[in-house]
Parts: structure tokens; C-alpha cells; sequence
């Protein structure tokens, strides 16, 4: 996936929506939840306020008991895992609401992705997802 990376591939975002359709067209993420146990998602200032504000919640509270600011300098990330936000079915309690981390998770419907295939090859670790995209995207390439 690291070749692959610096490599300029015509049409391979277009592939690699196809893949994550397909994978996604089988998969039901409620029967893993592991994204949410293990990884967490990337809070903006945005999806804080939207996130609070729908479920009641003082965003300055919630920001000093949940989050600290993400090594990269993005957002602001859980300082503990699981999810507050994760059901125990694995559901989202604030699915409508979630942070545009979750809703592009695991990031293979977004454009650039030749250029991010180290962190989709990182999310394979535990999204069972994420393993079937790059499986076939190896297979491809």
C-alpha cells in the first residue's frame, strides 16, 4: 500500500468507490463496532457544536471531560475509548448527528485516496471493511 501511495493511478478513485460500494453493499457495521472501540473519531469544532447542541450537552463540559487535541493538529480526539456515543449493539446514539470523521469512515468515498493508502491500510487493522477494500485494491494493482 506504501508503493502504491507514490504511485499516479488514472481512475483510481473512481475503483476504489466501486470497491467500497461493493464491500459496503455486505456489510452490516453494527455486527463489529470495533472503529468505535478502538479508534475513535476526529471531533471539529463543528462536530462539537452540532453534537451538543442535539443532545443537550455544555460543550465546554464536554470538550474537558471527553477530548484532548489530536497529535496532528486536526481536531480534537476521545480521551478514552469506547465511544461515549456507541450503543452496546454497536449503534450510534448520535448516528445523525456524528462527526464527519464517522460519516467518512473508513474514507474510501472521498477523492485523493491513492495518497492516504498507508492510514487505510492502518484502519484495516480493525475494520473488517476497510481489509476487504484494500484486499481487492492489492488484487487490482
Amino acid at each position: 500500500m506504501k508503493h502504491l501511495s507514490k504511485l499516479r493511478k488514472k481512475g483510481f478513485d473512481e475503483i476504489v468507490h466501486q470497491f467500497h460500494d461493493e464491500v459496503f453493499g455486505s456489510i452490516d457495521c453494527t455486527e463489529c463496532g470495533l472503529c468505535c472501540k478502538n479508534m475513535g473519531p476526529i471531533f471539529r469544532n463543528t462536530d462539537i457544536k452540532h453534537i451538543c447542541s442535539a443532545v443537550g450537552l455544555d460543550p465546554k463540559k464536554f470538550f474537558e471531560e471527553n477530548l484532548v487535541q489530536d497529535p496532528d493538529g486536526v481536531g480534537f480526539m476521545l480521551k478514552e475509548l469506547p465511544c461515549p456515543f456507541q450503543n452496546e449493539d454497536n449503534t450510534c446514539s448520535i448516528y445523525d448527528v456524528r462527526t464527519l470523521s464517522c460519516s467518512n469512515f473508513p474514507h474510501t468515498k472521498s477523492t485523493g485516496i491513492q495518497k492516504k493508502l498507508v492510514g487505510l491500510a492502518l484502519d484495516s487493522l480493525y475494520c473488517p471493511a476497510a481489509f476487504l477494500i484494500c484486499e481487492k485494491i492489492i488484487e487490482t494493482y
